[in-house]
């Protein structure tokens, strides 16, 4: 078992899974509407892909906790109903959800509603002050997901996550670069792969939006893919899988006058180079994805590094060179992040 996969267990098991519905995007004891009976006849019906239209004026029902002004909906659920409730406004406005015996289930907006067992339960559009008011538009859709628990390659399944970890098989046919991203707007995403002859990943945060993300070389085989949240919050999430085009140059020697794209994988990646005559070179390994980092050791002692002498903190080093044989090593800085993916390297003599 992998380091990662208790911090997988620990986020996923702490979500309370005692509710009828799941979702436990934000839990609460009080919110609007909570001094009103939460399911009554004079409550308009939610028709799931309808939209419906609604106004929070004066005259609405009043929260006497806050002063806010509120409007009821009913929602009746199937047992495995899948349904997000978006709320559309000209106020900053909230959602609440109710059963039928007036037990205050989620508050959040977007709702995210998985249905346990089916029944009536009411929907609360309220302001987030005793002054929101204005027109808004309130929609409930079906959500559709495509998780069987095997994952296409390229592709993307929707999957739920509830009160355990979800496990996925991802078989790859032939070597290639592919980029694996888990989306959700519900939670914080992790994940970790296990693969053929001992591989392992994991990701947290790593794309620009804060979810977890992989890029990486994958060699054929079966893989394990599992993910989880860190903090214990459910919802919906969308794994993508998308193949990216790697041109690597297939040599362990760099020329002067060359150019060549390697792959930053678990270790550094160590090429010869040959000097014929004395001169001041410039060696530089550029990445978009990795803190790059270089070292030359040579001859009689030599030795240099550098991190981020080159444009846009790639690393650059520029010395002068007696000739011999030197061993370039390109790796990724030792503080950090032990991301993945192409750099290229050159050697010129200025």
């Amino acid at each position: 078992m992998s380091q990662f996969y208790p911090v997988l267990a620990r986020g996923v098991v702490g979500c309370a899974t005692a509710l009828v519905l799941t979702g436990c995007q934000m839990m609460a004891t009080g919110s609007a509407g909570s001094s009103a009976s939460a399911i009554y006849s004079g409550a308009d019906p939610l028709v799931l892909d309808e939209r419906m239209k609604g106004e929070l004026t004066t005259g609405s029902a009043i929260n006497v906790k806050d002063g806010s002004r509120y409007q009821l909906y009913r929602l009746t659920l199937e047992p495995g109903d899948l349904v997000a409730v978006d709320l559309q406004g000209s106020f900053e406005g909230m959602l609440s959800l109710y059963d039928a015996e007036n037990t205050l289930l989620m508050v959040d907006s977007p709702l995210r509603i998985r249905a346990e067992e089916g029944g009536e339960y009411a929907v609360v559009v309220s302001g987030e002050t005793s002054d929101s008011y204005g027109p808004f538009s309130i929609t409930a859709s079906s959500i559709d997901l495509n998780d069987t628990g095997v994952l296409q390659v390229p592709g993307t399944t929707r999957g739920w996550l509830h009160s355990e970890l979800r496990v996925y098989t991802l078989t790859v046919e032939k070597q290639a670069a592919y980029q694996i991203d888990v989306l959700s707007s519900d939670f914080d995403s992790v994940m970790a792969i296990d693969g053929p002859d001992g591989y392992y990943n994991e990701n947290d945060d790593g794309s620009e939006s804060g979810n977890a993300s992989i890029s990486d070389m994958f060699a054929p085989g079966e893989y394990t893919l599992t993910i989880g949240s860190y903090e214990g919050r459910q919802g919906l999430f969308d794994i993508e899988i998308a193949t990216f085009e790697v041109d690597i140059t297939d040599t362990d020697v760099l020329t002067p006058g060359s150019e060549i794209e390697g792959w930053m994988g678990e270790e550094p990646e160590s090429y010869s180079l040959t000097i014929e005559e004395e001169g001041e070179y410039q060696v530089e390994m550029r990445s978009t994805t990795l803190d790059s980092f270089l070292v030359i050791e040579g001859p009689d002692g030599f030795y240099a590094e550098d991190d981020d002498g080159g444009q846009h903190y790639n690393s650059r080093i520029v010395e002068t060179l007696n000739p011999g044989v030197y061993q370039v090593r390109a790796s990724r800085h030792p503080e950090a992040y032990p991301n993945r993916g192409v750099f290229t390297l050159s050697a010129e003599r200025r």
